[in-house]
């Protein structure tokens, strides 16, 4: 496989696992706000927001 394939590959499988993980993180985020535990959703959301492969 040559290095740009794996880029590919890898890259893919990145937006793919962000797409599945970011859906649970913002729901998680959700579920603690309307529970009642801002500052808890708050830093849930800026430690997730931080991650890089969430713009790709």
């Amino acid at each position: 496989m040559s290095y740009r394939d794996a880029n590919h590959l890898k890259s893919t499988f990145q937006r793919e696992l962000w797409s599945e993980a970011g859906t649970w993180l913002l729901e998680r985020t959700q579920t603690l706000w309307d529970g009642g535990m801002p500052d808890e959703a708050s830093a849930l959301y800026s430690e997730f927001s931080r991650d890089p492969a969430l713009g790709e």
